[in-house]
């Protein structure tokens, strides 16, 4: 599997001054500030949590830990060239007249998944032949190889066409039974979907580890997917989200579209701050005492 021993290069020869999160990076260490919050992300939320995604967690009793800057401009610099990758199709129309086919619909805290090439495709889902334990889909766009400059997946905050780009992932086969190297350091933890039912029809993914029964009984085809992780990366302008760049799913994308403005509070933490000053209230009150004192009353009132 190809490692970053290339990125250098590519930050070297393939960036321009313009580019933001390199540019930021280098300012930040050049005056001696703190990194920033792309190469410290914090969140450690294990990757069994979610839908539809494994029971086994590789990074269970480990700890995310910042970024060294060399490690903190080369993850800067590849995300910089994913993102320009990415923005050249920022309306699903645009992606789907491009070569880019969407798998999954809307899903709140993601988006929809569109991948670049066709993937698993009906004609598959019929040819008898098809290994749907041990799927090698190299010719279709899902591979072995991991490059960050060239996300296999993008997101968009709907599943019409003027649907507006929201992020992208890495989606990448191994054969170790182990996630992909990936980024220097250890702040991007990638998941899998182990067993995807594919419909016949179009070969859209319309149910996750269920039985092989249940996804005949939807018309579709059970698919083994182990070997094939995923890293979402969530790093466009108005699609960040500071406490976990790489999260699986995160709050700003929600009811069937997606919060653009990057001042919401949903780009930084995963409760509003309404929700937070009543939970400290709640903290305070229950370290004050018992429920009759009027501090309480306060609380109760303003939860009713």
């Amino acid at each position: 599997m190809r490692r970053l021993s290339f990125v250098a290069l590519l930050i070297v020869f393939g960036l321009t001054f313009s580019s933001c999160y390199y540019r930021d990076a280098i300012d930040a260490e050049s005056k001696g500030g703190p990194l920033p919050w792309w190469c410290k992300s914090s969140e450690e939320i294990p990757v069994t949590t979610g839908p539809a995604v494994g029971t086994v967690d590789w990074y269970a009793g480990t700890h995310k830990q910042s970024l060294t800057w060399d490690q903190c401009k080369t993850v800067s610099g590849v995300f910089d060239l994913g993102a320009n990758f990415a923005k050249q199709w920022p309306t699903a129309a645009q992606a789907e007249a491009n070569g880019f086919r969407k798998v999954t619909s809307y899903v709140g805290g993601m988006g929809t998944h569109h991948l670049h090439g066709a993937g698993i495709t009906p004609a598959m889902l019929a040819d008898p032949s098809f290994n749907r334990q041990n799927p090698i889909l190299d010719s279709t766009g899902l591979d072995d190889q991991f490059d960050p400059t060239k996300p296999e997946v993008l997101q968009y905050d709907g599943n019409g066409p003027d649907a507006k780009l929201v992020g992208f992932d890495y989606y990448v086969r191994t054969n170790t039974g182990l996630p992909p190297a990936g980024f220097p350091g250890n702040l991007d933890w990638w998941h899998h979907h182990p067993m995807i039912c594919y419909r016949k029809t179009d070969a859209e993914m319309i149910a996750f580890n269920v039985s092989d029964a249940s996804c005949t009984s939807q018309n579709g085809v059970n698919v083994n997917m182990s070997n094939y992780y995923m890293l979402h990366v969530w790093v466009l302008e108005d699609m960040t989200f500071e406490p976990d760049v790489y999260a699986g799913m995160i709050p700003c994308i929600s009811g069937g579209t997606a919060v653009h403005d990057p001042n919401h509070w949903c780009h930084t933490s995963r409760t509003s701050p309404a929700s937070a000053a009543i939970g400290a209230a709640l903290r305070t009150a229950a370290a004050v005492g018992p429920a009759h004192r009027s501090g309480i009353r306060a609380v109760c009132t303003l939860t009713a």
